[in-house]
């Protein structure tokens, strides 16, 4: 009964670490794309595309989409370049 219960509990886990996830990610696509659309300021578009990058970088690595890792690392590093270096 005991093993039972632990698989239950895996199970469980599991369905909140996938909802999690896919709530950054969610999250993390909004961010971006609010900052891509609205005309804003430097320091909250700053914000806004490297938190939400960050969210969708999380989501790959977790999921271990390559491809949109590679793609989500550069969003973050040129977001840091545009904001600290492009003046």
């Amino acid at each position: 009964m005991n093993n039972i219960e632990n698989n239950i509990d895996n199970i469980d886990n599991n369905k909140y670490k996938k909802y999690v996830s896919e709530c950054v990610g969610w999250i993390g696509s909004v961010l971006v794309l609010i900052s891509y659309i609205v005309t804003l300021d430097k320091r909250t578009d700053f914000v806004l595309n490297t938190a939400g990058a960050s969210g969708l970088f999380i989501v790959c690595v977790t999921s271990k989409q390559y491809q949109s890792i590679v793609i989500n690392a550069a969003w973050i590093v040129g977001g840091f370049y545009k904001y600290f270096y492009n003046k």
